[in-house]
């Protein structure tokens, strides 16, 4: 049952959402293409002029490229990839891009809605998916004892923000994740399951939290967890075959740009933080965070924490282009800023360290339905 409480910290969730869209109204005069972050740049202006096809008029734009925001837009006219040559001609990265196949599948309802709402129904998904991971953190929250306002750790997340204001997929995929970790706390293993199945479609990396949080399962109870693992594991590999014999182009594996050497990206992008203090000042926060979550998760192990723990790995692999702004990397990272707020600071009477040997006993208590 959801208690009043709930409600309210998932209202509040909904506020910054509003918010976000609201900030992208005012600045784009009144346009809600503007959070979606189609480019201006020379580069940008096939999918800019074929979007204003679609849509019947101009579109608001940003400088430069642009952001992921277009790509999904151009994937939701299409996300069943059934006409690739009207759409997905366009994506700089087809296959790297249509792996991430639910978040425009949602949105676009399967390609039924037509280009002139399909923002709308983009931005109001976003919405739907921070209430999402909100009640999920609540939850988590609540079990460690704490207050379940501690789930705007998930709202309030920077980089779950600037998601939310380039119109990505991550929102979607952190949440279902969550509710996977709910999921797990609560030994239901076919609804963690699911919601596992929903985050890696939603974006394939999620794969990394999947695969902390099942580690943990494995130390505990000394048993392989299958029925959680294998059903999104099929469910990845059939839509990436799917998809690689609808697209004529790419393997997928030849268009990831994202990592490098380990903490190459870093040493790269660090003149740019110098020149940029904001840019210094926020990475220099989630660069200290990460060894402390690291150390939270060894001393307290929690399905949350140790999910998390892949994107500790992924930061050390991310290229340049992914450290050059605080805006990109609290972006890639936004499971490990919620992890660490959760398991700083959600803390109550009840809260106990959690063991490496499974808790005995059902905490019914521990799940809301969805």
């Amino acid at each position: 049952m959801r208690s009043p409480s709930l409600l309210r910290v998932i209202a509040a969730s909904l506020l910054v959402g509003v918010l976000v869209i609201t900030g992208s109204l005012v600045a784009h005069d009144g346009d809600i293409t503007g959070l979606i972050k189609f480019g201006s740049a020379p580069d940008a202006m096939a999918i800019t002029d074929h979007v204003e096809a679609e849509m019947g008029r101009a579109i608001a734009t940003v400088e430069a490229e642009g952001h992921d925001g277009k790509y999904f837009f151009l994937q939701a006219l299409d996300p069943l990839f059934l006409t690739p040559d009207d759409h997905a001609a366009l994506l700089d990265r087809p296959v790297y891009r249509g792996q991430r196949m639910l978040f425009p599948l949602i949105s676009g309802a399967g390609g039924l809605v037509p280009a002139t709402a399909l923002p709308w129904t983009m931005a109001l998904t976003n919405l739907a998916a921070i209430a999402l991971g909100t009640a999920a953190t609540a939850q988590l929250a609540r079990r460690r004892g704490a207050s379940e306002w501690w789930g705007l750790a998930f709202a309030l997340n920077v980089g779950v923000i600037f998601e939310f204001d380039i119109t990505g997929a991550g929102i979607l995929a952190f949440a279902a994740a969550l509710w996977g970790t709910v999921a797990l706390e609560a030994r239901d293993d076919r609804r963690a399951a699911a919601w596992f199945t929903v985050a890696v479609l939603a974006r394939e990396v999620m794969f990394l939290y999947l695969a902390g949080a099942l580690l943990l399962r494995l130390v505990r109870t000394r048993r392989v967890p299958w029925l959680i693992g294998i059903p999104p594991t099929v469910a990845a590999l059939s839509w990436a075959v799917y998809l690689r014999l609808r697209l004529t182009e790419g393997s997928g594996v030849d268009e990831v740009q994202e990592f490098g050497l380990p903490f190459g990206g870093m040493a790269g992008a660090f003149e740019n933080w110098i020149d940029n203090p904001v840019d210094l000042a926020v990475i220099a926060a989630l660069v200290a965070i990460i060894p402390l979550l690291v150390v939270r998760a060894l001393r307290e192990p929690t399905y949350l924490s140790w999910g998390s723990l892949g994107f500790v790995v992924l930061a050390i692999f991310f290229s340049r282009q992914v450290w050059w702004r605080f805006f990109d990397i609290s972006r890639a990272i936004a499971p490990v800023i919620t992890a660490y707020l959760v398991a700083t600071f959600a803390t109550g009477e009840a809260a106990s360290p959690s063991p490496l040997s499974e808790p005995s006993g059902r905490s019914d208590d521990a799940v809301a339905t969805v």
